[in-house]
């Protein structure tokens, strides 16, 4: 499943929007209604099109709402310990390597140690 990001109307001239991913649903942030971010996130759109500004014809409600999402999405990422942008899952893959050769180099020095005690 892809990582979509959408908007709902929920109140009259507020925008709700949502992170859809593997995991579950997000809620991101709110914020004030505008007919061309509607138009643009009301039937969903990918993750990588959602941060793509070249995608949103100009249309500075559109940009600014594009330049909000990756630092939300960070939170919630940081938030419900999940991976939503590959460089998270990259670093979080990466992460886990060093944690094991740190870990055999322990138990090798305490080994050492052992024998030449």
């Amino acid at each position: 499943m892809k990582t979509t990001i959408y908007c709902k109307t929920k109140t009259q001239g507020i925008h709700s929007f949502y992170l859809l991913s593997e995991e579950g649903e997000y809620f991101l942030f709110n914020q004030h209604y505008r007919k061309g971010v509607q138009n643009y996130f009301a039937k969903g759109v990918l993750l990588n099109m959602a941060c793509d500004t070249s995608k949103s014809k100009r249309d500075n409600a559109v940009i600014k709402t594009m330049r909000k999402l990756p630092m939300y999405i960070r939170y919630i990422e940081r938030e419900y310990e999940i991976s939503i942008f590959e460089k998270t899952k990259r670093k979080k893959s990466s992460n886990k390597s060093t944690l094991k050769k740190t870990k055999r180099k322990k138990n090798w020095q305490y080994q050492e140690e052992q024998y030449c005690a």
